[in-house]
């Protein structure tokens, strides 16, 4: 049985990668999740590996379930993803069925301290879902799977123009953009030099190109 939203058929079971003990996952039915207040479920579309999803299904950290070890709790890994929305929760109407979105992985408990200060990647409930903490591919369910709930704050729409694949690297493009930006205060137009070509700082070489290109209306000065 499925069910029909707009032109979205859902089905009622999917296939998600399940992470049983260390180093072992495996294919397996499971319910398509609902979304609640707030939610969309999204259809995942394409997905990146992080060197981060493979220390979880090694080890379990930094993933945490219910304050404890992900491993053999039915956990789906997974937080670089982009995909479709197929479902909208009660409330949402920030974005529409039918909609392209990628995702980042903390939407936090929203009730602690750190969350209301906005530190909400710092949740105090970190791995508590009775307390409402969300961290897709870490405390919740993340997407190797066909389908996935995510909140409304952990989504960002991607142009029509931009294929499925690069919208997967968004959240490492945001890293990037972070350590450039944040941390270390760049502005448009200063040199920087990238130490360590590994995926996060030639994602910064990228962004830190892209800071400095001049727009259609400035002179390039040779």
């Amino acid at each position: 049985m499925a069910s029909q939203t707009n032109a979205f058929t859902i089905p009622k079971t999917m296939k998600a990668w399940v992470l049983g003990g260390p180093d072992e996952l495996s294919v397996v039915e499971k319910p398509v999740p609902e979304p609640g207040r707030a939610e969309v479920l999204v259809r995942i579309d394409a997905i990146a590996v992080c060197a981060t999803d493979i220390e979880i299904i090694k080890h379990g950290l930094p993933a945490i379930i219910d304050g404890g070890s992900p491993f053999n709790k039915g956990f789906t890994p997974g937080h670089e993803y982009m995909g479709t929305i197929v479902k909208l929760g009660p409330t949402v109407d920030e974005f529409e069925i039918g909609d392209r979105i990628a995702v980042e992985v903390h939407a936090g408990c929203g009730r602690c301290l750190r969350c209301r200060e906005g530190m909400y990647t710092s949740c105090l409930n970190y791995g508590f879902r009775a307390k409402g903490h969300r961290a897709n591919g870490f405390s919740t369910d993340g997407g190797f799977a066909e389908y996935a709930v995510n909140s409304v704050n952990t989504m960002v729409h991607i142009p029509d123009d931009m294929p499925d694949e690069e919208a997967t690297l968004i959240v490492t493009a945001g890293t990037a953009m972070y350590g450039l930006d944040v941390m270390g205060g760049i502005i448009a137009g200063e040199p920087v030099v990238v130490i360590g070509p590994g995926p996060i700082g030639l994602m910064g070489v990228g962004v830190a190109k892209a800071l400095g290109r001049p727009s259609a209306d400035q002179t390039e000065v040779g």
